[in-house]
């Protein structure tokens, strides 16, 4: 979850602190704000084009208690993901 000292990440900085771990389980109660899922896709795909993927999302006031599942769909040349129910 980020908690740094902007109210926002700012991307294109590499060493960007302020992102706090919740949870090394793949389930989690969380709060509103902005949260990044890393996959460690070269473990599955050691030939692919993507070693690492990372997905940033939000989850506003309104929607802290709904259920949250972020597929990610993974080729050797490409990625993709939603927000599932």
């Amino acid at each position: 979850m980020w908690k740094g000292l902007q109210p926002r990440p700012v991307f294109g900085e590499l060493n960007a602190g302020g992102w706090w771990s919740i949870d090394e389980h793949s389930r989690c109660i969380v709060n509103p704000g902005i949260y990044r899922i890393n996959f460690n896709t070269g473990k599955y795909s050691t030939g692919g084009f993507f070693p690492y993927v990372s997905i940033v999302f939000e989850i506003g006031e309104s929607q802290k208690l709904e259920h949250f599942h972020v597929p990610l769909l993974l080729s050797p040349f490409s990625f993709s993901t939603y927000r599932g129910s």
